[in-house]
């Protein structure tokens, strides 16, 4: 094994060492599956749901709070919430998570 795939090799460890932790989940603990458990499109929907939900509910509080609140920012926030996390979750954590388990079912 090269240098190359070492260090690529070290990408879904770190990852999955991060998402293996508990405040990473809080509070949707329930929604981690097993390591040696795929995560479906299905999984990763319920999730942005939640995380998306959450992430939106404390921007729009901070902005009500400081009085910035408008039904434009309102419509943004919403996207970049619930986008970034389909898109993080979709891109970056299922393949990743995916990679373990499939690593971890051939043992």
């Amino acid at each position: 094994m090269n240098i190359v795939e070492k260090i690529l090799g070290l990408v879904p460890v770190t990852h999955n060492w991060l998402a293996d932790r508990d405040f990473i989940w809080w509070p949707f603990s329930f929604l981690r599956p097993h390591p040696s458990t795929a995560m479906s499109f299905k999984h990763t929907l319920l999730m942005t749901g939640c995380f998306g939900g959450l992430s939106f509910l404390m921007f729009v509080g901070f902005s009500v709070v400081n009085n910035m609140f408008t039904a434009s920012s309102a419509i943004d926030t919403f996207m970049i919430c619930f986008g970034g996390f389909f898109v993080w979750f979709n891109l970056v954590t299922k393949p990743l998570w995916n990679y373990r388990a499939r690593k971890l079912s051939r043992k």
